[in-house]
């Protein structure tokens, strides 16, 4: 394995084992306010210091990466699951399906992201729970994700679809039907 996938690899455990560990380390919790020491700068009892209504940054921290290491490979899944299913059945069926999945997918590429993120979240009323707003946010990154991945996997099917075995196949007699066994 390379050196730096090891680091890397090393790094991710050791984020992965502090925030499984953010009860013991930062046992107060996250919502706990420090009226007294509000907007303080790091010390002994706050490590990375409180934030403007005092609650600790560190455990903060700690448990957002919790969400974030949750979620984020949940995003991630949703995304691929996109991408093969946009990118490789247009390149599986090309002609017009591919382009106009290829036009879709176009459409999803120039679309500012960030700003899209940002207006649903506005969109949403100040109520609602921490968990969907969450939820909303990584669902959204799910379904924003998908394009780059989809055009390689159309162009990759694509590239299969008109290969030469595929073709001899075909001239043999192969068709797209399984073949029957009784």
């Amino acid at each position: 394995m390379n050196v730096w996938r090891r680091v890397a690899c090393s790094v991710l455990l050791l984020v992965a084992g502090l925030s499984l560990a953010a009860n013991v380390l930062a046992p107060a919790g996250y919502a706990k306010q420090y009226r007294e020491a509000a907007d303080s700068a790091p010390s002994r009892a706050h490590w990375l210091g409180t934030d403007e209504i005092g609650r600790d940054r560190f455990a903060r921290v700690l448990y957002g990466t919790r969400i974030s290491l949750l979620l984020a490979p949940a995003a991630a899944l949703l995304s691929t699951l996109m991408a093969a299913l946009v990118g490789g059945l247009a390149g599986y069926l090309g002609g017009a399906w591919s382009r106009g999945a290829m036009a879709v997918t176009d459409l999803f590429l120039s679309l500012p992201w960030l700003f899209l993120l940002i207006t649903v979240r506005a969109l949403m009323p100040l109520n609602v729970s921490p968990l969907v707003s969450v939820l909303v946010t990584f669902l959204m990154l799910g379904l924003l994700g998908w394009t780059s991945a989809a055009r390689v996997l159309c162009a990759s099917a694509g590239s299969l679809r008109d290969s030469d075995f595929v073709r001899q196949a075909r001239a043999a007699g192969v068709g797209f039907r399984s073949p029957r066994l009784f």
